[in-house]
């Protein structure tokens, strides 16, 4: 119960200094709300280039040539190890028997003149080949998938484009980079302006701090108004950054939504979800429980020293 009453009264405290200064804390929200915005913005950015990515990216894919004597059964152990591979490395696969791909050849107008002459159902030099489209460009698990496959008793050879395997990787890894940096800086903006705001206020209540301190209140009683003040503020703002974000998306999309039809193709980006509102909230309050915590420590190390 005593532990209730004194966040109750934190919380009650932290209004009160909101309600004293509408002006000023309305500005605060608004800066705070702002950052949120662009941290929700990267977020709809990298959900979306996710699944974009898996819709319109290539990724490399594996051939892997079985021997003239492989069985059916052979073929199925190599199915059920695939299935047991990592999911998020391999989309699915196919498997073309020689008599399949001497078929296939057959019924192909352009290549049937040309490959007549030494391809026929009694001459088939086609081998058995497996293709597998991945989902990844990760060099270093696909070199791992294509050594472990060659190993196998009824497997030849296993090829892999490396130089478009890189080509991806590399454009992945920009993206991802860009991404990170972006939201590296907007956090650090916001370890800013959390430490900015909890520095004004003890500046404001340095007399009312000096005499809690005299009578023995510990830093956590002095910092949890504080803490609430701040996530108060941060709680505001990315309710408001939830709509504008998603109020933004539906306008974007409707942008896309002309353009598609003149390129004949589909492009719309992602809302944020409920689910990553509440992880984008909690993720804020923890930095700015983070940033009270420094600003505090390090305010008081500087100006309150006994």
């Amino acid at each position: 119960m005593r532990f209730l009453q004194l966040h109750g009264r934190s919380i009650i405290t932290a209004i009160r200094r909101m309600i004293k200064n509408p002006l000023e804390h309305l500005l605060n929200i608004v800066v705070i709300s702002l950052i949120a915005t662009i941290l929700g913005g990267i977020m709809v950015i990298i959900h979306t280039n996710n699944q974009w990515q898996k819709n319109n990216i290539t990724f490399p894919q594996i051939m892997v040539y079985l021997t003239e004597s492989a069985t059916s059964k052979d073929v199925s152990k190599l199915e059920i190890y695939l299935n047991n591979f990592n999911q998020n490395t391999i989309k699915n696969y196919q498997y073309i028997s020689k008599e399949q791909g001497l078929q296939e050849l057959q019924n192909d107008n352009q290549l049937k003149d040309i490959a007549s002459d030494v391809v026929s159902s009694n001459n088939n030099p086609l081998p058995n080949i497996l293709i597998i489209n991945t989902l990844s460009s990760n060099i270093k698990v696909l070199d791992s998938l294509t050594t472990r496959i060659s190993k196998l008793p009824f497997v030849t050879s296993v090829q892999m484009d490396e130089k478009y395997a890189m080509k991806i990787s590399n454009l992945l890894n920009f993206i991802r980079n860009i991404s990170t940096l972006l939201l590296g800086f907007f956090c650090i903006s916001l370890f800013l302006i959390i430490y900015n705001l909890i520095r004004l206020q003890m500046l404001q209540h340095s007399d009312e701090i000096t005499v809690s301190r005299l009578i023995g209140a510990s830093d956590i009683y002095i910092m949890r108004p504080l803490a609430y003040y701040a996530v108060i503020q941060i709680i505001i703002g990315t309710f408001i950054a939830f709509f504008v974000v998603n109020e933004f998306v539906s306008y974007i999309n409707l942008l896309f939504t002309e353009m598609n039809n003149l390129f004949e193709k589909s492009f719309s980006l992602n809302k944020l979800s409920i689910h990553q509102f509440w992880q984008l909230l909690l993720t804020l309050s923890v930095f700015t429980l983070f940033a009270v915590f420094v600003a505090v420590k390090t305010i008081f190390r500087k100006n309150y020293t006994q």
